[in-house]
């Protein structure tokens, strides 16, 4: 990275923002009103200007200005997977607003710290969580000049690397504060066991925007069909299965141009049944004097129906198991419904033909207090080894590029890239704003290597599958994991 390109990097980030974030906004990104226009000429009363926000009204941070080492080398390991969305290679802007706003972040900590950035990355996805976390007890072990300062790893595998007892508690690491808001509370408390907190993610990257499941809908087949305004039904809080069920399955009939069977609704696969049990309100393990345990939602008569109803929907003709943009996916203009993720809105409907919508998954009824949104695992979290060669600059750098990327980032990932350019509609940017509001998180989630459980909400995607059966055959086996996980977490002094 060249520091000399650091001064003009942000002044073009900061007239990309513009466009989008006024000075009035409040600690937390949600306005959907529209961007302002651009300009070039900021107009500040130093006088009355918060001293603990910036420019633009977004907090900042309570790191020393004094801090400062000395252009030292900062080792970050991390998964290759989602570099592109964390760091960049890059030595000047490019113009695109979310690669500049990376750059720019990353510069920023560079000069703000006196460090200079060295990653390293290797493949660290589901089916290589295992090998990324040898790597890092590797390099715990050998300990030296070598050590990693930070890792960045795929959600499952910082629950591995927690378990081995390879991190930190990050509650006792100085320079690191997890009550500010780019360390989300919903995420720091969830991942707390007996006070321990070992894995942190939230406004240092792109991933956590970008992985936020929804619902997508045809607007235009809906239109069609005189459907209900699903928008409104959304904000009056009657978005519920029942009334989604209504919709997604018996309403498009016909063929596709291949001659095939047209369906209603699609999911890309059997984990968006995970999803949908969080959006029903549930949770898989809650948290409890003694540490974690399993949730009294398993064992209820409202779990067992949701059960159900669902294997019952998936039954359905019309209801198929393919990719977005498959030959017959949502992308066709067929298909009315489709669960995904918010990346898919990036990577796949920029060039379509017809109006789309994003929506919350349902909820179970109108008697649940809101919706419930999860993330999908390819939210990077970050952990401090125990063999860092400085906690304090490890803790420091880790705040400084959460805080950073909250005033940096998100802004130009949230305001800017997905509400207004990939979106396009303030209908749309009013249901991001839901989605990114009622994020939900659960250590029982992220702890599914550990408690074997992946796979348990999945059994609806099999008809006549029993949910009481199988919790009573997994129940003995998941108590023992949990046991085995509170054990390990509590034999750790750091």
């Amino acid at each position: 990275m060249k520091a000399r390109k650091l001064i003009s990097s942000i002044l073009v980030l900061t007239t990309l923002l513009l466009a989008a974030v006024s000075c009035g906004n409040t600690d937390k990104p949600g306005d959907t009103e529209a961007p302002a226009a651009a300009t070039t000429e900021v107009i500040a009363d130093v006088t009355t200007q918060d001293p603990t926000k910036d420019e633009n009204g977004y907090l900042k941070d309570d790191l020393p200005e004094t801090l400062n080492y000395n252009n030292k080398d900062f080792k970050i390991f991390t998964w290759e997977n989602q570099t592109i969305w964390e760091w960049s290679d890059s030595d000047e802007t490019t113009g695109d607003i979310i690669k500049d706003s990376i750059y720019s972040r990353q510069l920023m900590v560079e000069q703000r710290m006196g460090v200079k950035f060295v990653i390293s990355e290797q493949n660290g996805d589901w089916d290589h969580r295992n090998s990324f976390i040898d790597a890092v007890y590797a390099n715990v072990s050998a300990g030296g000049s070598d050590s990693f300062d930070l890792i960045g790893q795929y959600t499952p595998a910082s629950a591995i690397g927690t378990v081995r007892g390879l991190y930190c508690n990050l509650v006792n690491i100085e320079n690191l504060d997890l009550s500010k808001p780019w360390w989300p509370a919903d995420i720091t408390d969830s991942g707390t066991i007996n006070g321990k907190v070992y894995a942190a993610a939230g406004d240092i990257s792109c991933t956590l925007i970008r992985n936020m499941v929804c619902l997508m809908i045809n607007l235009d087949l809906a239109n069609d069909l005189q459907l209900e305004d699903v928008y409104t039904l959304v904000k009056n809080k009657q978005w519920t299965a029942e009334k989604f069920m209504t919709m997604g399955t018996g309403t498009v009939v016909g063929l596709n141009p291949d001659g095939s069977t047209c369906y209603t609704t699609t999911v890309p696969n059997n984990v968006v049944y995970d999803n949908i049990f969080y959006a029903g309100g549930f949770n898989f393990v809650d948290h409890t004097a003694d540490g974690i345990a399993l949730s009294e939602d398993l064992t209820s008569t409202r779990m067992s129906d949701w059960f159900d109803l669902w294997c019952n929907f998936n039954s359905k003709e019309d209801v198929g198991m393919i990719g977005i943009n498959a030959a017959n996916g949502f992308t066709s203009g067929s298909v009315l419904f489709h669960f995904g993720a918010i990346s898919d809105v990036q990577n796949y409907l920029q060039d379509i033909t017809f109006k789309f919508g994003i929506l919350p998954y349902p909820m179970y009824d109108e008697n649940q207090e809101n919706y419930a949104t999860i993330c999908g695992y390819w939210v990077t979290m970050y952990s401090i080894p125990t063999n860092a060669a400085d906690r304090s600059m490890s803790g420091a750098v880790l705040e400084c590029l959460g805080s950073e990327g909250y005033r940096t980032i998100t802004p130009a990932v949230y305001e800017v890239s997905f509400k207004y350019r990939f979106l396009n509609s303030q209908d749309n940017a009013d249901m991001f704003t839901l989605l990114h509001d009622t994020l939900s998180f659960d250590i029982g989630r992220t702890m599914g290597d550990q408690i074997n459980c992946f796979g348990a909400f999945r059994q609806v995607a099999t008809a006549g599958n029993s949910w009481s059966s199988y919790y009573k055959s997994q129940e003995k086996s998941w108590n023992k994991n949990i046991k085995n996980v509170l054990k390990a977490v509590d034999g750790f002094d750091e």
